[in-house]
């Protein structure tokens, strides 16, 4: 029976400049990427479930996607980041 892709719920605190996203992996390993609008990744790491936590403070785009491999898993969740004026 596959295993259905857990729903990453992402949340960006424009404050302290941080992307939150709840994903808890099924796998040990389990790795995220941050890519931009043109597929290059800018940002990479491990998955630290519940919740990771990764600074932004050097992402100057405005579209992303945030990919988690997970084992044989990948979801792939679009975010947007909005300047503060």
């Amino acid at each position: 029976m596959a295993q259905q892709p857990s729903e990453i719920r992402v949340r960006i605190d424009q404050i302290e400049r941080l992307l939150m996203f709840d994903y808890e992996p099924g796998a040990e390993g389990a790795l995220f990427d941050i890519c931009d609008a043109a597929g290059h990744v800018v940002k990479t790491g491990d998955v630290h479930g519940p919740v990771t936590r990764v600074r932004i403070t050097d992402l100057d785009g405005e579209e992303y996607f945030l990919m988690v491999l997970d084992g044989e898993t990948s979801t792939v969740k679009p975010f947007q980041l909005r300047r503060v004026a």
